[in-house]
């Protein structure tokens, strides 16, 4: 059934923007972000990127006893991955190595999802366990894939906290605990933002009775977009092609001449600043001190200042990210990779929250082609 029909002239909202499209109890954006009721900001400072997934997926903090079994569950599941997709994506990364890293996870959910004879939702207790081993599945993925394609047998999944394990797999040296604390805060602030396009690309395939692997499938394809996730690898690229701080003001004069819009700042959600940057730029700024990502902080206040002085727009959260990022030595094509990892705890919760309580999602639309026309044969055509 297709609804009533919307009236010719009705107002809509372009993109939804500003528009209700349900309820959820996992994420509030209402004056300040919060996780199951809790605030972003002890969240990021603690940094436990476990205890926000656990958080998301379970709706409390877990206690200790939880905690480390949670953990131990995300490390068996980093580890079992089924050896038919790991040599199935060591076909793909020696005839395609220059894909892109996301297409990769995309390619390799769809293939744990066959593996596992992933059909239809599954009662509570069994999505919950699903998304336990796709939490820890994808990280895993994501260290495999660069083994694969650097030719080099896949290294085995450290026994350490996720943010430092993925961070000692895609740099192939172990961080320091000053490093692995800050990359577990970006994931803690990844890990959940209300209904974005990728959530809700998610949301939308489950509602049809269709399984998580789908859904989580759809997100990844939703956030590969510049304009989504792939923002806070263009935000690095940006800082490249500036360069200097003598370009600053020539290179985002340009872009206001030519009505280009400067990745990394703005946000349909935060009209007066992105909490998660205000959060997260202090930590970097630190972490950058006296290293090789100095200068690049420089840049980025100088930018900062202009953006906010000629558009009054405030950075969001991918602009501390990328250099966050650059400054621990990772590759900019993983940038958009760890924002998946991370958001598969928000992407995993909402799912089972749609399960639970479900209507298929389905807006209306205006009509503005053709008026109505008669059809004629194609002779006379």
């Amino acid at each position: 059934m297709s609804g009533n029909p919307t009236p010719a002239g009705t107002d809509f909202a372009k993109g939804l923007a500003g528009v209700v499209a349900g309820r959820t109890s996992i994420c509030s954006l209402d004056g300040d972000l919060r996780y199951r009721g809790y605030s972003i900001g002890p969240l990021a400072e603690a940094g436990s990127f476990e205890d926000v997934a656990f958080l998301l997926l379970h709706g409390d903090l877990p206690t200790t006893a939880e905690h480390h079994a949670f953990a131990a569950r995300l490390r068996v599941a980093a580890d079992s991955i089924h050896p038919a997709v790991i040599d199935a994506m060591a076909t793909l990364a020696e005839r395609t190595p220059q894909a892109s890293p996301m297409d990769a996870l995309r390619t390799g959910v769809s293939m744990l999802g066959l593996i596992e004879l992933d059909q239809t939702p599954g009662p509570h207790a069994a999505l919950v366990a699903q998304a336990e081993r796709l939490l820890g599945q994808v990280p895993a993925l994501l260290g495999a894939w660069f083994d694969l394609c650097a030719g080099r047998p896949v290294a085995p999944w450290p026994d350490r906290p996720l943010a430092g394990a993925l961070l000692e797999r895609l740099t192939g040296r172990r961080p320091t605990a000053a490093e692995e604390a800050i990359f577990g805060t970006t994931l803690v602030l990844y890990a959940e933002h209300e209904f974005n396009a990728s959530t809700f690309a998610a949301r939308t395939v489950v509602s049809t009775g269709s399984d998580m692997h789908s859904g989580i499938v759809a997100a990844i394809g939703a956030l590969k977009g510049p304009l989504h996730g792939g923002a806070n690898e263009q935000v690095l690229e940006e800082l490249a092609e500036i360069g200097s701080l003598d370009r600053v003001v020539p290179w985002l004069e340009e872009r206001f001449a030519a009505r280009k819009v400067v990745m990394g700042f703005g946000h349909r959600v935060y009209k007066d600043g992105d909490v998660r940057a205000t959060l997260l730029g202090a930590k970097c700024a630190q972490l950058a001190n006296g290293g090789p990502g100095e200068a690049i902080e420089t840049l980025a206040a100088a930018v900062e200042t202009l953006m906010l002085d000629r558009k009054g727009l405030r950075p969001n959260l991918d602009w501390p990210a990328a250099r966050v990022y650059h400054a621990l030595g990772l590759p900019v094509r993983v940038f958009t990779p760890i924002f998946v990892v991370s958001r598969m705890s928000g992407w995993t919760a909402h799912i089972i929250e749609q399960v639970g309580d479900n209507r298929i999602i389905r807006p209306l639309s205006i009509y503005c082609g053709q008026p109505p026309r008669p059809w004629r044969p194609m002779e006379s055509r």
